[in-house]
Parts: C-alpha cells; sequence; structure tokens
C-alpha cells in the first residue's frame, strides 16, 4: 500500500479552516510540491429529511474516497484537507477513503470573542445563531476529545498559521 501524507487542518467553523487550507496550497505550489486539497465541507453539504447521519459522515467519506481516487491518478500523492473532526471515528473514515494515510491532525483554536467576531462578518441570515452556536459546541468537544496532534493558536496572521503547519508536517525539504 502506498503512504499517502494527509494534513488535515479542524477546528470549529469561524477559526480558519479553509482560508488556512488554501495558504498551505499556494506554499506547497511555490515550492513544487505535488497534493491535492479537498475542503470536507463542500463534498458532504447535502440535506435530507429524515437522514440518521446529521452531518453527512458517510457521505463526505465515500466522496473523498472518489475525489482522492481522481486526485491519485492525477499525480497527487499527499493530501491537504479542510474539515470538521470531533471523535477519532471521524479519522478512521478518512483512512479508509484515503488507503495508505498517514494522518496529521492540526486543530486551529481561537479566542471566543474572535471565533464571534469573525462569524459574524461572514453569516448572514437564519444561520448565524445555529453557526455560532455550533462553532462553540465543537469547541468544547474538541477539547474534551483532545482532537489534534498540534493545537495552532489561529489568532495571528494567515501567512504564519499556514507556514507553521507546513513547518510542522515536514513536507518541505
Amino acid at each position: 500500500m502506498t503512504h499517502v501524507p494527509v494534513i488535515v487542518v479542524t477546528g470549529p467553523s469561524g477559526t480558519g479552516k479553509t482560508v488556512t487550507c488554501w495558504e498551505i496550497r499556494e506554499i506547497l505550489r511555490e515550492r513544487e510540491v505535488a497534493h491535492a486539497l479537498i475542503d470536507m465541507d463542500d463534498i458532504r453539504w447535502c440535506h435530507v429529511p429524515g437522514s440518521q447521519d446529521r452531518f453527512n459522515r458517510s457521505l463526505g467519506a465515500k466522496n473523498l474516497a472518489a475525489v482522492w481516487a481522481n486526485f491519485r491518478d492525477a499525480g497527487a500523492d499527499r493530501l491537504v484537507l479542510s474539515g470538521i473532526v470531533e471523535r477519532a471515528e471521524d479519522l478512521e473514515l478518512i483512512e479508509e477513503a484515503v488507503p495508505g494515510a498517514d494522518i496529521t491532525v492540526y486543530r486551529l483554536h481561537v479566542a471566543d470573542s474572535t471565533l464571534e467576531g469573525r462569524m459574524r462578518e461572514r453569516e448572514r441570515g437564519r444561520g448565524l445563531t445555529r453557526n455560532l452556536s455550533r462553532a462553540r459546541e465543537l469547541t468544547e468537544i474538541m477539547a474534551r476529545n483532545r482532537i489534534g496532534d498540534f493545537l495552532i493558536d489561529a489568532d495571528r496572521g494567515l501567512d504564519e498559521i499556514a507556514q507553521e503547519i507546513v513547518d510542522l508536517s515536514g513536507w518541505l525539504p
């Protein structure tokens, strides 16, 4: 089985997972490191009334397997993944979807005031209260479940955050 280094950037909504992964992508592109970037939010969002899988974890894993296979066939040998990891089982789904995955999890953390400010800037309408409540809930769940190989302070510049993750990953010579 082929070894696949995987960076998982996780944290509650509002911590900067997506933009951090975009910045990691730019650092890796500049250094000509073959990789793929997948945002789990983009491949798992689906609303089916009455579904037993509240956050579409199974659907996300099935889509991840299909998308990763295509990226691998195109020549990517590393994966940068943005998404919510709130329990060990979430990592098992990634391991099943990405054969040979060697996962390192980087959990972004911000102060509650930063989290609320970011959520209020980006959320509009009916979702704000629900999403802010869920972000706070995830902060507690991730801390309680000790999610992350590394806890990353995301109350600073995007370039610093992304560079720290890339440096910790050991992906660059």
